[in-house]
């Protein structure tokens, strides 16, 4: 009576045909583990491009943008007095009323502000004013988005100082004839920190500004067009005497701005914006890249999979006399089921390794490489994200697809029977 085969054995007999059937194979099986290493190199590279990028243009906004803005913008008609007393909605028209006569503005600011401050999760609140006036310097004409600010409250919502590159933001509070230029508003205007640029607005009082500090933010949309002044100079300057048009707010945890966004509308009654909503078209760019990306780098990952089903297949229609001498001295369907499982495995694994390893070289020089781009962000270096998370999310994928692959030419050859091969029936 033969020998009873043990697990241990059994294991070690399907480990050892599996890695003789690879190395046997080795240009056909290199092939299929070159498949696999590109699709995880070009996984983790694109990926880690595109995060970088997204990452950077975040850090960016925020840094220049307020967590959620509340506008001046009823989301609900206020109640008239009438309809207050009777308690129930009543008609009524308003004659002759232009819509410069309908000045909007945030009501009893400074409680609002008082009372937003107390709310979980709220780190700081600044009131601020905002319109387009003319800038004129030296025959140069400019129209800008202007903010009026509190410059230390506004600090703390959005650390403009950080982004101060000639003069500083903090001189804005010694006079109220002084102004902060974008970069690049300075210089296609032709102006630096001392010269006085000529101000006005429709509807307001013509001012005379002194340029005090010029910023560079990083997003060449807003160094463009933005100059910030003190509060009471954009209300002369745009003629909205005592008007609060906006209150900014810093939140612990920028992801719940579109959350709190929501609850402050709701609860103010006025439109409140996250900064997701307020860059929602940029947004979307890196979204549609990212699906775009996901296609490819699935379509890459597949072709590695067929060429480890194609692999896979081709051996066992030209082994299936070995596999039938195999079956024919012990080993069962199991283990035949095995041998191939694991030969994906193997390339799979192997390929995934590679990939992490050629993925993180070529993350490696892409953050040293030097380039130039200011479309929608400014930034002098190719961005990279080297996030770990996307090496084990490569192996897996590697993984999945190589045991995918190998799942119908190891169910094949497990099926295989020894008498009909050896009998000629077969092959």
């Amino acid at each position: 009576m033969p020998p009873r085969k043990t697990q241990a054995s059994g294991i070690r007999t399907v480990l050892f045909v599996a890695l003789r059937q690879l190395w046997a194979r080795k240009l056909l099986n290199g092939v299929a583990l070159s498949g696999v290493s590109l699709g995880v190199l070009v996984l983790i590279t694109m990926n880690g491009i595109l995060h970088g990028f997204q990452e950077k243009f975040t850090e960016s906004v925020l840094k220049i943008s307020p967590h959620v803005s509340i506008l001046d913008t009823e989301v609900r008609a206020p109640s008239t007095l009438l309809s207050q007393f009777e308690q129930t909605v009543v008609a009524a028209h308003v004659l002759h009323e232009s819509p410069w006569e309908r000045q909007t503005r945030i009501k009893r600011p400074r409680e609002l502000a008082r009372a937003i401050a107390t709310i979980p999760g709220v780190e700081a609140v600044a009131p601020s004013v905002a319109g387009i006036a003319t800038l004129d310097y030296g025959g140069k004409t400019q129209s800008v988005d202007l903010r009026g600010i509190e410059v230390s409250a506004q600090e703390r919502v959005t650390p403009l100082e950080a982004c101060v590159l000639e003069g500083k933001m903090s001189a804005l509070e010694g006079s109220t004839d002084t102004v902060a230029l974008g970069r690049s508003l300075a210089t296609e205007m032709g102006v630096h920190v001392g010269s006085v640029v000529h101000a006005l607005a429709l509807g307001g009082r013509p001012l005379d500004l002194k340029v005090v500090a010029i910023y560079e933010s990083g997003i060449p949309r807003v160094d463009r067009v933005r100059a910030y002044t003190l509060l009471r100079t954009a209300q002369v300057l745009l003629g909205k005497p005592d008007i609060i048009g906006r209150m900014e707010i810093r939140l612990a945890d920028p992801a719940d701005a579109m959350v709190v966004a929501e609850q402050l509308e709701v609860a103010l009654g006025y439109d409140a914006e996250s900064w997701q909503e307020a860059n929602a078209n940029f947004l979307s760019i890196f979204k549609m890249f990212g699906t775009i990306i996901s296609f490819g780098i699935s379509a890459i990952l597949l072709v590695g999979g067929f060429g480890i089903l194609a692999v896979q297949v081709m051996i066992v229609l030209q082994k299936q006399r070995d596999i039938a001498i195999l079956r024919s001295i012990g080993l069962r369907q199991e283990d035949v089921l095995q041998i191939f499982l694991l030969q994906g495995i193997v390339i799979s694994l192997v390929g995934g390794l590679i990939g992490d390893g050629l993925a993180k070289i070529a993350i490696h020089y892409l953050a040293q490489l030097k380039i130039k781009a200011e479309g929608f962000m400014k930034t002098d270096i190719f961005l990279v994200n080297d996030d770990p998370k996307m090496y084990v999310y490569g192996l897996a994928f590697a993984l999945f697809v190589g045991v995918t692959a190998s799942m119908i030419p190891a169910w094949r050859a497990a099926k295989v029977e020894p008498v009909d091969v050896l009998r000629g029936q077969i092959g």
